[in-house]
């Protein structure tokens, strides 16, 4: 059986601790373990994601979104284009702690695509978040990315290379976000620079995690 929203709230907890974040509203808090209640139903039928207990879904569907909400990294009012979105982490739970931000998501795979568009009406997500269903290549203009704001940060965890990844997304946005898991981040290339970064390591799995915020510069 899939964890109960009670085991998930405990370890959004003790999550939240782990990282050294402030601790979340109980609004904040009951929307991000609706979300990952969602993906545990899903997954018990579906297969979604590997991971399966409340401990796990914890790590991989919130852990990054809480370092994320920081405003050094998503400006206010920002427009994300997520690349990859799957189950929706960690878009959907950035979403619900931060209500200035909107986001168009892009996912090839239909079962995922169908999970995602459950959960934006599920989590009242439906003025904020767009999914369609795709791929964007990496040597191809970016296609179906339009949206009713401009965007403002291009956002992918776990699709691409880091290089190849950091390519694109400073094709598609002014900045882009990357995850590096074990290696550090990259250095910036010609005509962008790192402008924000933040190391931290997985409570339970004790992956290191860095996420850094890249953005073009203005053309001299």
């Amino acid at each position: 059986m899939p964890p109960t929203e009670t085991e998930l709230a405990a370890k959004l907890s003790e999550l939240a601790t782990a990282l050294g974040e402030p601790p979340l509203a109980a609004s904040e808090a009951a929307a991000l373990v609706a979300y990952a209640a969602l993906v545990a139903s899903w997954n018990h039928r579906v297969d979604l994601t590997g991971a399966k207990s409340a401990k796990d879904l914890a790590e991989v569907l919130l852990a990054d979104a809480l370092v994320l909400r920081d405003r050094s990294f998503i400006a206010q009012g920002a427009s994300v284009l997520d690349v990859g979105t799957g189950v929706g982490a960690p878009i959907i739970p950035l979403l619900l702690l931060r209500p200035d931000v909107s986001a168009l998501c892009v996912e090839p795979r239909r079962k995922r695509v169908a999970f995602l568009r459950t959960a934006i009406g599920q989590l009242s997500l439906v003025q904020r978040m767009v999914v369609r269903e795709g791929r964007i290549e990496p040597d191809a203009p970016a296609q179906g990315t339009e949206s009713s704001a401009p965007t403002t940060i291009a956002c992918s965890r776990a699709t691409f290379a880091p290089a190849t990844w950091l390519e694109l997304g400073l094709k598609l946005a002014p900045r882009t976000l990357l995850f590096a898991a074990r290696d550090g981040l990259l250095q910036a290339p010609s005509g962008a620079a790192l402008v924000a970064e933040r190391k931290y390591t997985l409570p339970w799995s004790k992956a290191p995690r860095v996420l850094g915020l890249y953005a073009r510069l203005p053309a001299s």
